[in-house]
């Protein structure tokens, strides 16, 4: 076969277009371009580290008082399995027996509005929670925009938010009170503390007390012998518990410790704020920088192009 009979092979050579080569980065590039606008980055880092620095002195600091509580026991084991002994029976004789309280139902009652709002009222805290709009000398407070004064459910959602609760593995729960006043701190969470066991045990007595007067009049009614012999008992432990109850203070958290003023702030955390600040700064000057050559780039290429328009 003859070769001049193959068709000729042709090689196309492909350039690089050339908006393709402008827009790589080039290293050496940005990093004159910092060196050339090292006093705008210092600047706005300055700025920046010096509104930190404001920010961190004059936020109002803030305490936080922890108290560590355990679950109290209000029934004694004998009473308990006692219950659980004879509660298919009542349940027969159409007698509901009470689960015990749980951990998280207490901790649910004390940030529930009522018990809060209670809270507030028996220790007259809105002056103490409002603080800055509470004149002294006419024992009133001083009017919002709205013409308004605080109220009750204002005081609510602030102090809510100053709460925290959690229960580790062990069953300990730590209870944890917010404040710009340490002793202020120490003080509602031992008080909150001691409401909540006052409230849910006067609540456990007036129950333990609707439970023994129906069971009396059931154990009045009923004349067969196991059916009353199940009622006696279950009005027995019913009285005792009333018993614990009333003598318990403790009645559903135990203070293992109580809260005491703390010496240190939880907040604010000043040198990280101020270290925050200055990084944060570093980086919007360098951003300031780049920002203010794109848009010069672009000013550049917009006047290129109506000059050759």
């Amino acid at each position: 076969m003859n070769k001049d009979s193959n068709p000729s092979t042709k090689y196309v050579m492909v350039e690089s277009s050339p908006s393709v080569e402008e827009d790589e980065i080039d290293l050496l590039e940005l990093i004159r371009t910092l060196l050339q606008a090292w006093k705008t980055i210092l600047g706005i880092t300055i700025i920046c580290s010096g509104l930190a620095i404001a920010y961190a002195v004059y936020a109002p600091e803030v305490f936080k008082a922890d108290a560590l509580l355990a679950p109290a026991q209000d029934e004694k084991p004998g009473v308990s399995s006692m219950l659980g002994q004879f509660g298919g029976l009542a349940a027969m004789a159409g007698i509901s027996i009470p689960s015990d309280s749980n951990v998280d139902r207490v901790l649910a009652t004390l940030e529930t509005r009522e018990f809060l709002t209670k809270f507030i009222r028996r220790n007259d805290l809105l002056p103490v929670i409002f603080k800055d709009r509470w004149v002294e000398v006419s024992k009133s407070f001083k009017l919002d925009d709205k013409g308004e004064e605080p109220s009750i459910d204002d005081g609510y959602t602030i102090l809510l938010g100053c709460i925290e609760s959690e229960q580790d593995k062990s069953g300990l729960i730590k209870l944890s009170i917010s404040w710009e006043d340490p002793d202020i701190a120490a003080q509602w969470a031992n008080d909150l503390v001691k409401q909540l066991n006052e409230q849910l045990r006067q609540k456990a007595i007036a129950d333990s007390k609707k439970r023994v007067g129906y069971l009396e009049q059931e154990l009045a009614k009923t004349t067969l012998q196991d059916m009353r012999a199940v009622l006696y008992n279950l009005l027995e432990s019913e009285k005792q518990k009333a018993m614990l109850a009333n003598v318990n203070e403790d009645f559903a958290l135990e203070v293992i410790d109580p809260a005491v003023a703390p010496e240190t702030r939880e907040k604010p955390k000043r040198k990280l704020i101020v270290a925050l600040g200055g990084v944060c700064g570093g980086f919007l000057g360098i951003f300031a920088v780049f920002f203010a050559q794109f848009l010069q780039k672009l000013k550049s290429t917009n006047s290129e192009a109506v000059t050759h328009s």
